[in-house]
């Protein structure tokens, strides 16, 4: 009877720990676009590496425009049909790939950095 006990706790107990999992969901930290406060974005450092990730199997030299390789992103950029400063929510280059469009999408962290990026003057930093 001692025996049984111990074999039903050893199992209670491999049950138990067996039956735990954990995903290790790292979640994206996403900036306010609209916070006066919020950090500087860089284009060099963050807005370039959303490019090259999700675009710039596309967009790339001597194919579909605007070019977005990290050497011509910027210059490609400067205009307003896609970049709009004075209306960043306007902009192509952020709604044309937003989260909700059927395009290639951006994350919503993505998208939020790319829309802070504009509402701080779309520099090339």
């Amino acid at each position: 009877m001692k025996a049984l006990k111990i074999i039903f706790s050893i199992a209670l107990i491999g049950l138990i720990f067996g039956g735990c999992a954990y995903n290790f969901i790292v979640e994206e930290d996403i900036i306010d676009p609209g916070d006066p406060d919020a950090p500087e974005v860089s284009f060099s450092s963050q807005i370039v590496p959303i490019f090259s990730s999700k675009c710039t199997s596309c967009h790339y030299t001597g194919n579909q425009m605007p070019d977005l390789t990290p050497d011509n992103a910027y210059n490609s950029l400067n205009s307003s049909r896609y970049v709009n400063t004075s209306s960043p929510e306007s902009s192509l280059i952020y709604t044309k790939p937003s989260p909700t469009g059927s395009h290639v999408q951006y994350s919503e962290a993505e998208a939020a950095l790319v829309l802070t990026w504009i509402t701080q003057g779309a520099q090339n930093n």
